[in-house]
């Protein structure tokens, strides 16, 4: 039976990463003759050697406009017709907007959003006139526009590659072209660099798909020539389709929620410092009804010896408010600090006094 890809020329920039060489293999096992490319010749050489002899490799710089036109020209002269350009690059910063070096910001628009710029400019010359050729870039969770807090560099990039892929295959179809881009939105992974992020995922209740089986949904886009392509099912299409018509409802259903989760992880150092300034002063304000409600409670105690009582009880009574009143000063006190601790053993230990009389 002939694989799904036989015959195929296909090139994967990026491929030594999690998700790029899951790429290669899937695309390698269906028959795909492949060019590997990326920054990191000795990891490409080790890849094309696990995979069937149709392999060769090319590096790359996708930040560099000349670097990656070198690539376009080598892939041309590699294969005579370029059926499919999988950029599987990307980069991402999770934090406050305030704590992102500048480094990493221009490092995220750099390879996520102006390298794929530069991938479909260097390629479309050479693929234009193929009909079905296509070049897929990667989105991020959901359709990409989902605006998670502490992602904000991130989701710009994400929303630029999606409105820059709608854009492009629109003037596609303007000049009459058959070539598409695609935008493929990959659930989260278990990859290297993803895997350190497996508990705020999970504790989101999404689920972590292997790179194979964001591999397989891969090659299913391609086949069923997807310019949009979102994994996770149903809820989560229909859930960034929510969000694009209405934010609001999206922060009421989920992403406020979401947000708390996210906040706890990569909240900023002064954002998390304010949290715990203000618990403890939720706290202090109860320490401080607890160090109150000891002196009401010692002001009952006069109430005590005109009880009707016999005199037994009258002191189990005044014993037990007492206790009461200790334990919530003492507790009290613990919280709201040394100094009140200090001012009460001088002023107010109201055992002494009891002693004295």
């Amino acid at each position: 039976m002939k694989k799904k890809f036989e015959g195929a020329n296909i090139v994967i920039i990026g491929a030594t990463g999690g998700l790029g060489t899951s790429y290669a293999r899937a695309f390698a096992d269906e028959g795909a003759s492949i060019l590997l490319a990326g920054r990191n010749e000795l990891k490409l050489q080790e890849l094309a050697q696990a995979l069937p002899e149709k392999t060769s490799v090319a590096q790359v710089d996708i930040t560099s406009a000349e670097s990656v036109e070198k690539l376009a020209v080598l892939a041309s002269k590699w294969a005579e017709k370029i059926d499919i350009v999988v950029n599987a690059t990307g980069f991402d910063v999770r934090k406050s907007l305030t704590e992102h070096q500048i480094a990493e910001i221009d490092k995220s628009v750099n390879i996520n959003l102006i390298g794929s710029i530069l991938i479909s400019r260097a390629f479309l010359p050479h693929m234009r006139a193929n009909k079905g050729s296509t070049i897929v870039h990667m989105g991020g969770f959901a359709d990409g526009r989902l605006a998670f807090p502490y992602y904000s560099v991130d989701v710009a990039t994400r929303s630029g590659i999606f409105s820059f892929v709608e854009s492009i295959n629109r003037e596609l179809q303007q000049d009459g072209s058959l070539v598409r881009l695609t935008y493929f939105c990959p659930n989260s992974a278990d990859t290297t660099a993803e895997r350190p992020f497996h508990s705020v995922w999970k504790e989101m209740g999404i689920s972590i798909s292997s790179t194979d089986q964001v591999a397989a949904e891969l090659l299913k886009a391609v086949e069923q020539k997807k310019t949009i392509y979102i994994m996770g099912g149903i809820a989560t299409r229909f859930f960034a389709k929510l969000n694009s018509l209405s934010p609001k409802t999206a922060d009421i259903l989920l992403l406020n929620k979401y947000g708390a989760i996210l906040k706890k992880y990569f909240g900023s150092n002064e954002s998390k410092k304010m949290n715990r300034e203000k618990k403890n002063s939720s706290l202090k304000k109860i320490a401080l009804c607890m160090v109150v409600l000891s002196f009401g409670l010692y002001g009952l105690l006069p109430v005590v010896p005109f009880i009707s009582f016999n005199l037994s009880l009258k002191m189990v009574i005044a014993g037990t408010i007492m206790g009461i009143s200790e334990i919530l000063f003492w507790l009290g006190s613990l919280i709201l600090g040394k100094e009140l601790i200090i001012k009460y053993r001088n002023n107010f230990n109201f055992f002494k006094c009891f002693g004295k009389l």
